[in-house]
């Protein structure tokens, strides 16, 4: 072997639990699927049997990370033409599903942005704004987090948003002559994290499984969500969801400090060197107002019956044709023409979670086959002694479990293994799908406990100015609120703006 590939493995060494982890997903998931298959009764289609048993595969390997998530997403191309279930073109078409683009698009507006630096000078103005007195700094931090976390990967916003946190903390430090105040530290680190998640609620893009429970709900129950109609849902979540955050962080975390002499100036020397906009600044912001204008008032135009006469090409403008224009926009624009530099360059664009689209590609493939083979129906059909809990109690105890679920798992492997279940839950008491799927799709999100619950918090956790206790602290509160908040919203706010029918 040489020494670039022994160094390389070497690197990729993984620990011996994880290890061990994997091994037992491996071994698991086929023996656990093949039990699966032979417990479903004659009853149930073939096609159904295959796939249920597919989805223990699925969901084995996801929990356990037996596989990387991208990986297991792609069982379904082999699997199901293999046993006869579906033929390829049908299994393989949900990975060009129109809001995978939706999500590239949205994803390519934000590296365009990340590459001109403009998500830092959003966050820096949004901080200098709110003002520098410590309660106020942790507040601007969340604000600048969450808003940019609509739109921009809540990981890359959390590593955007750390080093300017902690450039803040250095100043702590420099004024307590050595001494930082601790409450103040957990406080900022414990914000940005918990923010670039509650953020992340507000917008289809936002997190991807916002973006699998839109893709489910149109493939498989003819429902379509649009941007701005998802905003008017998840934009008031997050905002109120947000403000508690604040207040318990603040509360369970009170900072010693008053007052933060020197903080405004050192925002504003941030600010300083980062230079007048650019003109890949100017691009960037240009395209992503246009966007986001576009999502919110095109669908509303084409609604209007004297507009929708008048021009009725409205009616074909997708949120991913948007997406999509907004992209191909970003490669047009020239930043300096002479030398050729664009606003957004493939080199930047490589940069996407590819690994994520293929996740949901796998999770919609598997969901149209629940619906496809019957799996769904004969799951709903088999789950009606459950009528007996009121729909409040049924609603609250799904997203307490994905709660629970997704501080150990992947949030999107979650969504995508159990909204199809959850659908056929929901159909067969006699509901409709939005009522559980809905609020499991927004419960995955709500990871604040443990390190490993999400990328943001474990970002945080690695700074050094949080524990696991301090974690766990915090968090326990938000994900009893989270419950609390996700429910009652489902339960008003998602019948007047979704048309959920309780």
């Amino acid at each position: 072997m040489s020494q670039p590939a022994a160094a390389e493995v070497t690197s990729e060494r993984l620990s011996r639990g994880t290890v061990r982890r994997q091994w037992t997903g491996i071994v698991l998931g086929p023996v656990l699927a093949i039990i699966a298959y032979l417990l479903f009764p004659e009853s149930l289609s073939p096609g159904g049997r295959i796939t249920g048993a597919v989805a223990v595969l699925m969901a084995v390997w996801w929990v356990t990370e037996a596989l990387p998530l991208a990986a297991t997403a792609l069982l379904p191309l082999v699997l199901f033409p293999f046993f006869g279930v579906a033929e390829i073109e049908d299994v393989a078409s949900p990975y060009a599903d129109d809001i995978i683009f939706l999500f590239m698009g949205g994803f390519l507006i934000a590296l365009a942005m990340q590459r001109w630096n403009l998500h830092k000078r959003i966050a820096l103005r949004t901080v200098l704004a709110v003002g520098t007195r410590p309660v106020m700094l942790i507040a601007g931090f969340m604000i600048a987090t969450a808003f940019i976390s609509m739109w921009v990967s809540n990981t890359a916003t959390t590593v955007m948003m750390l080093p300017i946190g902690v450039s803040v903390l250095g100043l702590v430090w420099q004024l307590g002559d050595g001494k930082g105040d601790v409450n103040f530290a957990t406080a900022l680190m414990l914000g940005i994290a918990y923010a670039a998640s509650i953020g992340s609620l507000g917008t289809i893009i936002g997190t991807p499984p916002n973006t699998l429970l839109v893709g489910y709900l149109e493939d498989n129950h003819d429902i379509s969500i649009g941007f701005g109609q998802w905003m008017l849902f998840g934009v008031p979540i997050a905002v109120v969801f947000l403000a508690i955050c604040w207040f318990v962080l603040t509360r369970v975390f009170p900072p010693a400090l008053t007052s933060l002499p020197g903080g405004r100036e050192l925002i504003r020397e941030q600010l300083t060197g980062m230079g007048p906009m650019s003109r890949g600044e100017w691009n960037a912001l240009a395209v992503f107002v246009l966007a986001a204008v576009s999502w919110i008032v095109i669908p509303t135009l084409a609604d209007v019956e004297s507009i929708a006469n008048a021009a009725p090409w409205l009616a074909n403008v997708s949120d991913a044709g948007i997406a999509m224009a907004a992209a191909v926009l970003l490669f047009v624009l020239p930043v300096d023409g002479k030398a050729g530099v664009r606003t957004l360059n493939w080199e930047t664009a490589k940069q996407l979670p590819w690994g994520i689209l293929l996740l949901f590609g796998g999770g919609l493939s598997l969901s149209s086959q629940f619906t496809a083979t019957g799996l769904s129906t004969w799951i709903g059909e088999r789950v009606s002694a459950l009528d007996v809990l009121p729909l409040l109690a049924l609603v609250a105890i799904t997203v307490l479990l994905v709660l629970l679920l997704t501080e150990l798992t992947s949030n999107t492997a979650t969504a995508a293994a159990f909204l199809p279940i959850l659908g056929g839950v929901a159909v067969g008491l006699g509901y409709g799908p939005m009522v559980l799927v809905v609020p499991a799709a927004m419960a995955a999100t709500c990871a604040f406990m443990l390190p490993v619950a999400t990328p943001p918090n474990a970002i945080v956790f690695g700074s050094g100015y949080v524990t696991t206790g301090q974690m766990i602290r915090g968090g326990v509160w938000l994900n009893a609120i989270g419950l609390v908040l996700v429910t009652l919203t489902a339960y008003t706010l998602g019948g007047w703006v979704l048309g959920i029918a309780f």
